[in-house]
């Protein structure tokens, strides 16, 4: 009986002394990204795309179409949007981000060299949005969200905020 007492002692001082260095583990990096940011909590330049737009465009590229080919598909076979996929991106895109932010556009992308194909549905990509000659001021204005298409190709939407 003597000796269970000494067993649960030993797991209880365990458990205790895990659970300290645990939470002095948490202290120190608490303290660190306090040293790391300062007094500026505001992260905001981490930030580059927009959560529910991005969702929005991985379930528009898995939307099918009335054969059951999915969009994604589609849009690597035909290197560009065509009546389904572009009307229904429009309706989703245009019609639920239009009011948050001042262009969204929506496309097929050259990585590199870098270039854009203009299409019927989101027409030409913004010019704001080249780094080389912007007017926009930081990149902070700018979301964006890019998918591989292929080794050279990828599709994009662009967001500027207002």
């Amino acid at each position: 009986m003597h000796n269970k007492k000494r067993g649960q002692i030993g797991d209880t001082i365990t458990w205790v002394v895990a659970t300290v260095i645990i939470v002095l583990i948490l202290a120190v990096s608490l303290f660190a990204s306090e040293f790391a940011f300062g007094k500026s909590k505001d992260l905001s330049f981490l930030k580059t795309t927009d959560t529910l737009v991005s969702k929005s465009l991985f379930s528009y590229l898995l939307t099918k179409d009335s054969e059951g080919d999915n969009v994604y598909n589609q849009i690597k076979k035909q290197e560009n949007l065509n009546e389904f996929n572009g009307n229904l991106g429009k309706a989703i895109f245009k019609k639920f981000y239009d009011g948050e932010y001042k262009n969204v556009w929506m496309g097929i992308i050259t990585i590199l060299p870098f270039s854009e194909k203009e299409n019927d549905y989101f027409g030409e990509r913004p010019s704001d949005t080249q780094f080389e000659n912007t007017k926009v001021e930081s990149a902070s204005e700018i979301s964006t969200e890019t998918i591989k298409l292929s080794d050279d190709k990828a599709i994009q939407i662009v967001l500027l905020h207002k």
